[in-house]
């Protein structure tokens, strides 16, 4: 058995408490983690007795689901999180050549932040779709909205109906999605269903039936299977 330094068992241990203090606390069960996260129950018994910790991969995909930080559950980002940078020390001891080249880079990284953010735009909301069984919503009535904190690649609005992608979409919320016809596996999308309803769902695919699996992130809610003529992508969420 590999031996680890102390440091290891204390991220370890913090994890592990972390974890079923959440899962305690929400009345989470280990096979609703592995059905709403894809992590398999091999890898999900290991984080919830303790012996091993979670990449930073399934890490992120745990903070989504309880809707916490990954510093919350994981020492190993709580030092990073805690730690204020203080950059104007090592700033100024830089030659005006280098100091110029930090300006320039720290200037870049704000005007790509400031782009996935625009400040006050108009948007079309086109109707409602559910987060929980498809809802019915015939042709979509469009109407144009003015709101803030439009994501840049938005293209439509649409109202939330449903607890089902709750806690990362919550019930009665409004949500912005690009219009693109394919979607990566696991990414949220907004659905039509046999041309007649709408439905928010991550997007999954059953290669051995040949199905599409739309499947909701509140693990009360089962996956649905579809067949590939059935389902229209019509867009993935941004946030």
């Amino acid at each position: 058995m590999a031996k680890h330094a102390p440091q290891y068992y204390e991220n370890l241990n913090y994890f592990n408490n972390q974890l079923n203090h959440l899962m305690s606390v929400h009345g989470t069960k280990q096979v609703d983690l592995v059905n709403a996260l894809d992590i398999p129950k091999t890898t999900i018994n290991g984080y919830v007795k303790g012996t091993s910790l979670p990449n930073m991969g399934n890490l992120q995909k745990l903070a989504d689901y309880f809707n916490t930080l990954k510093s919350d559950l994981d020492l190993r980002f709580k030092k990073d999180a805690d730690e204020q940078i203080d950059i104007l020390p090592v700033y100024n001891q830089l030659t005006d050549i280098r100091k110029h080249k930090v300006y320039s880079y720290a200037k870049q990284q704000l005007d790509e932040q400031t782009d996935n953010l625009n400040e006050h735009r108009s948007i079309y909301l086109v109707g409602s779709s559910a987060a929980g069984l498809p809802l019915d919503y015939g042709d979509l009535d469009a109407e144009l909205i003015d709101l803030s904190n439009i994501p840049a690649k938005a293209d439509k609005a649409i109202h939330i109906k449903g607890d089902s992608m709750e806690p990362k979409i919550a019930n009665n919320s409004i949500i912005f999605y690009h219009e693109q016809p394919t979607l990566e596996i696991g990414e949220i999308g907004i659905f039509e269903i046999n041309g007649s309803a709408v439905t928010c769902k991550k997007y999954y695919v059953d290669y051995e039936s040949k199905k599409i699996v739309l499947k909701s992130i509140n693990p009360k809610y089962e996956p649905m299977y579809f067949n590939g003529d059935q389902v229209r992508i019509l867009g993935k969420v941004v946030f």
